[in-house]
């Protein structure tokens, strides 16, 4: 190879590199430095990272070598020197930010022409989101420092800017951007969408995060802004997943982390009677293995493993808030005889218990699957492809004991000291167990053809997810005579106090109320195929650029409860009631079980009537086909650049539902057909001000598309066979929607970003406002069906809907503070929304919208320590109370979630070169979970507490 060829080839790579971040003279300024001995390749992209310098190096000897551990702060080219040791290189660092490490000894002609560079860099995060034309924050996956050993994509995303982790229990399930429901995300993986059976088989829109383990994506974008390049379908962002790759390494990976797991809540595992709940004790296990192949390490694979089973029980408290009177004591009544908190007709402004309850939660979570990449690079080609699969499944075996208290409304007397008595009415005891899983699957392929300028890329993939549930449920109760409860009132909760007489509670009669048992399983596939083409698009390009592309996409998603089992009820239960030795967490007393293991379901009376009704009401199947195509057009100048395009969805649907005739359900189906094309215009504009200033300004049209369910459902009618004293036997009618419009957005954005220290800082605000026309919300009516009167429940259109907030963040990584290490991260958002709806001829407005919080707070920070071979990380979210359903009768009925307070702590450190130990504590603060009711959320229905989890892992690498 000729001195100009070679010149020419570091050039080049020199000019690639040149994209990172510049960094301060590494001579004079010390870092803190933690690189264990390992091959010197590795060990170089490590010192990269760590110094922010870049190394120009041969790496086909480096493979071969391994480097000498490098620990403390020490200037960047002593600690180079240190790790370097006395091997086959020597230090050129001539230039400012570039180190060039050169053979030791003369090359032959015939040396020179085998030569081949590497040129390692720490591109991070800010450098991404500051040279990208949208919004957009990311974050990627590290093998030692990201927090607990349940770790998934949701828990990842739940830290970034305007980013609600929608909780499952103790952990993040879904995401929330920017106040926006999960189901109005776009979520995908390398930009093919994912197919998704939503929580419970209800056929939403919305990607349970919680089944996508993080090792598994290198790095995880949150799309705020939007171009026509991207899904039409996203008023809250687009969320796209990156797949770890081999070629973020340069040669064999290897990590093995193995942890046992701690849960101090007991909950009532011992005290159900059912074998296989244990009680504090978990373990789990992953691993990634990456190597490169072939005659120019042309080639890439990487696989990886998780298995986990933890315990996750729990305790919760009820109280049904439903209870209102006047200053007199008498119930505030309207004109149906439903209890409501009215001023006008003598409320006295205070809210009182429909009852009191306690439930004890025996909960174990496994997770099992894998994922693997291959991936093909040649150097000396256009061309490029990769192939990405996954497979896991996620089972939780639950068992729920729950028994409440009902009050007699007729019967208030104040007590003294802040108690107030009510005569029990009733006592329900329940107990179901579930088998849940969750299965998500999928193969997704990519082919590239690229050269300095242009850019053509296929992408295809499948998705399918699977869900099933087994849920046998049963329910009995007892109307005890001369039974009294009382309570207190106190943080918008009512405790009980005491029972006048509770051996009462042994000596009733119990009479079944419910007997059930069904199996529910629902399937989601998904098949997408998109082509996109740019020229002239990037960083360095100048002047005009196109980008093109076409899309098409098909998703069926079927719902079925069968068989579903409803026996005969109103005999005794007596024999199957039993007092467990335990008492509730808040409770004076030990209520009545049921003991579910022993239950003779061989002995129960089929109710066939209503069992054939509720497994053929159960189903609905729904196909929906999405085509569209979009053209966008750049415009870049040297500091500036404007892209104006437009995107057209073309959706069709045809949905099957049952067919009910005067309440029963005839066996037959219904086919609905629907559809719709909408042109989507977006205009955005980027400008780099002096002192590394950016501004972002974007205005852009998306869909929030219905849900499956919405559309598809068909007509469910039911009643309650026991409906609780003094409550208005009601029939609950519920039905779909084929007519459902789509939501319409019009999407305003406005950003400021300051970058500092060679973009290891960063100051953002944003502004942002979306009006939504057509918004979707569940309606409540009622009317006569069947000459019965009912309540009707039917997704409908909003009159429409808006949002604004302003989002701020800070970003500072590497700051050397007291002569220590930090990287820092801290975020809020403010938000305000509301929502027009109506209920029967009522208009009411929403102070939020769904899934909205007022404001959301998170931060992290990560102390490295050195001198232990080590570090600390601790993360928080903080988000306030929020909206998640609309009230029936009216905002009173409304109910949410409350405020949640997450911790999690982690440290760990080197015990030898190739093992860590790392330690861990989530939800430090013990936060529990509560669910609220009321016009403003302001009263409290349900506390759940599940407690810290404790983790210890042993990572090999």
């Amino acid at each position: 190879m000729s001195f100009l060829s070679r010149s020419a080839k570091l050039a080049f790579y020199c000019s690639t590199a040149c994209y990172l971040p510049s960094v301060v003279n590494a001579r004079g300024i010390e870092n803190n430095f933690s690189i264990p001995s390992q091959k010197l390749t590795s060990a170089i992209m490590m010192f990269s990272r760590q110094s922010g310098m870049h190394v120009v190096f041969n790496g086909k000897i480096a493979d071969t070598l391994r480097s000498v551990p490098v620990y403390g702060k020490i200037e960047p080219l002593k600690a180079l020197h240190v790790l370097l040791g006395k091997e086959a290189f020597t230090i050129d660092a001539s230039g400012q930010n570039f180190v060039v490490l050169h053979r030791k000894h003369v090359m032959k002609s015939s040396e020179l022409s085998d030569e081949k560079l590497e040129v390692v860099g720490h591109h991070s995060l800010l450098s991404q989101k500051r040279h990208s034309p949208v919004v957009v924050d990311s974050v990627k996956y590290n093998d030692t420092s990201t927090l607990v050993g349940a770790s998934s994509v949701a828990q990842l995303l739940s830290l970034l800017p305007g980013v609600t982790g929608i909780q499952d229990g103790d952990e993040p399930r879904f995401i929330s951007v920017r106040g926006i429901s999960p189901d109005l995300n776009q979520t995908t993986i390398s930009g093919i969408t994912l197919a998704t059976i939503g929580d419970y088989g209800g056929g939403t829109r919305r990607v349970n995060l919680q089944n996508v383990p993080s090792e598994i994506m290198g790095q995880d974008d949150i799309y705020k802004t939007f171009t026509s390049e991207q899904d039409g379908g996203a008023i809250g962002a687009v969320i796209d997943m990156k797949p770890r790759s081999a070629f973020d390494y340069k040669g064999l990976y290897k990590y093995i982390d193995a942890w046992g797991i701690y849960s101090p809540t007991k909950g009532t595992a011992t005290q159900n009677g059912v074998s296989g709940y244990p009680t504090h004790m978990g373990q789990g296990v992953k691993a990634v293995l990456s190597d490169r192949f072939g005659s120019e390490r042309q080639f890439g694979a990487m696989i990886s493993f998780r298995y986990q089973s933890r315990p996750r029980n729990a305790s919760k408290q009820w109280t049904d808030d439903d209870n209102f009177y006047t200053a007199s004591g008498k119930p505030v009544l309207d004109s149906s005889g439903n209890s409501v908190p009215d001023r006008s007709l003598g409320w006295d402004g205070k809210v009182r218990p429909g009852g009191i309850g306690y439930g004890n939660y025996s909960n174990t979570i496994t997770n099992i699957g894998g994922a693997g990449r291959l991936e093909w690079r040649p150097t000396a080609s256009h061309w490029s492809a990769s192939l990405f699969g996954y497979s896991y499944a996620r089972w939780e075996r639950s068992i729920m004991n729950h028994t409440e208290a009902y009050f007699n409304q007729n019967s208030l007397a104040d007590m003294g000291n802040g108690i107030e008595r009510e005569q029990v009415n009733s006592i329900y005891t329940y107990v179901r167990r579930n088998r849940w899983e969750r299965d998500p699957h999928g193969v997704i392929g990519d082919l590239k053809w690229e050269d300095a300028r242009q850019k053509l890329e296929l992408r295809a993939g499948y998705t399918w997810e699977n869900y099933s549930d087994y849920e046998p449920y049963l329910r009995a109760r007892a109307y005890p005579n001369n039974l009294y409860a009382d309570y207190s009132r106190s943080g918008n909760f009512s405790h009980l106090v005491d029972l006048s007489d509770p051996s009462i509670l042994r000596s009733s009669s119990y009479k079944w109320a419910s007997i059930y048992n069904y199996q529910e399983k629902a399937r989601e596939g998904l098949t997408n195929v998109r082509l996109d083409y740019t020229r002239n698009i990037g960083i360095n390009a100048r002047g005009f650029g196109i980008a093109a592309g076409f899309e098409w996409r098909s998703l069926n998603v079927t719902d079925h409860q069968t068989p579903y089992n409803y026996y005969k009820t109103g005999g005794s239960a007596n024999s199957s009631i039993f007092f467990p030795n335990y008492v509730p967490p808040g409770s004076p007393y030990t209520f009545p079980w049921i003991n579910i293991v022993d239950f003779p379901w061989s002995q129960q009376k089929l109710d066939t009537k209503t069992s054939r009704n509720n497994d053929l009401e159960s189903f609905y199947r729904y196909r929906e086909e999405l085509i569209d195509g979009y053209a966008s057009l750049h415009y870049k100048w040297e500091k500036s650049e404007l892209i104006a395009g437009v995107r057209a969805d073309s959706i069709g649907f045809t949905a099957l539902s049952p067919m009910v005739s005067g309440g029963n359900a005839t066996g037959q189906i219904s086919k609905g057909n629907g559809g719709y094309v909408i042109p989507l215009p977006s205009v955005v504009f980027v400008h780099e001000f002096p002192h590394s200033v950016m501004l972002h300004a974007s205005w852009s049209e998306t869909l929030g598309r219905p849900m499956p369910s919405q559309i598809a459902q068909g007509e469910s009618i039911s009643s309650d066979p026991d409906p609780q004293p003094g409550k208005m036997t009601e029939q609950s009618v519920s039905r779909g929607n084929s007519s459902l419009k789509p939501r319409r957005a019009h999407n305003f954005d406005l950003s400021v970003d300051k970058y500092f220290d060679g973009n290891k800082g960063l100051i953002s605000a944003a502004f942002f406002d979306k009006m939504i026309k057509h918004d979707i919300y569940d309606q409540v009516t009622y009317g006569y069906v069947n000459d019965v009167y009912s309540s009707i429940t039917q997704p409908m259109n909003a009159q429409n809907s808006s949002i604004m907030g302003i989002e701020f963040s800070v970003i500072r990584n590497n700051l050397h503070f007291l002569k220590q290490t930090f990287d820092l991260s801290a975020n809020g958002t403010y938000m305000h929304g509301h929502m027009k709806y109506n209920i029967g001829e009522k208009t009411y407005k929403s102070p939020q919208l769904i899934d909205q919080p007022k404001f959301i707070l998170n931060g992290s920070a990560t102390w490295d320590i050195p001198q232990i071979r080590g570090a600390m990380r601790a993360t928080l979210s903080y988000t306030p109370k929020y909206l998640t359903d609309i009230g029936g009768d009216g905002p009173w009925q409304n109910s949410g979630y409350g405020s949640l307070l997450s911790l999690n702590l982690g440290f760990w450190h080197n015990i030898t070169d190739h093992i860590t130990f790392k330690y861990e504590v989530q939800n430090l603060a013990g936060a529990g979970r509560t669910y609220r009711d009321g016009s403003h959320l302001q009263w409290i229905s349900e506390k759940d507490y599940y407690g810290r989890t404790v983790y210890f892992h042993v990572m090999f690498h």
